[in-house]
């Protein structure tokens, strides 16, 4: 009994968060602005401006994929914030990207409070091939991913620092 208990304990802590399959959480909702014409990547921020990947060159970029239901994704959301604080004149920016629908983000961004760019993703974050939550890609100014990073971190610590400020 306590081997089938700690197997099935093990198993949940391994899974973490994952992805739903609900396509209601999928709807390409806006803020009544209608999307760009064309279908590269892109984000919309929470107050309505399009952040396109490949725009973003020259910068480094941190995304953060999310969701409202994952908790080790709204547990590490104030490292996240710390880290951009600490980052600020280095040159990075920092998103929150969620494919739930916009009015969830929006509720969320608000009842938490958190000082961070929150945005609505043009598809599904599996279509990233993203198998869990939260997960983090971090990009260099050239727009090249250098590092994609499974689970919650503690993004403000000396060693995580280092590792972002070492992105060219």
């Amino acid at each position: 009994m306590k081997i089938t208990y700690l197997s099935c304990v093990i198993a949940l802590v391994t899974i973490g968060c994952s992805t739903p399959n609900n396509k209601s959480e999928t709807s390409n909702e806006t803020a009544g602005i209608a999307p760009p014409p064309n279908d590269n990547y892109y984000m919309q921020a929470t107050d309505g401006t399009y952040y396109y990947l490949e725009e973003l060159k020259g910068k480094k970029v941190f995304i953060n994929y999310w969701a409202t239901w994952c908790k080790p994704c709204i547990a590490e959301m104030p490292d996240i914030q710390a880290a951009a604080e600490i980052l600020e004149k280095e040159n990075y920016v920092f998103f929150l990207v969620s494919d739930q629908e916009m009015e969830k983000i929006k509720d969320f961004e608000k009842k938490k409070g958190f000082n961070l760019t929150f945005a609505k993703l043009n598809g599904k974050i599996q279509d990233l091939k993203i198998q869990s939550l939260p997960t983090t890609e971090i990009y260099t100014t050239e727009g090249k991913r250098t590092q994609k990073i499974s689970g919650a971190v503690k993004w403000d610590s000396e060693g995580m620092l280092k590792t972002l400020r070492a992105v060219n």
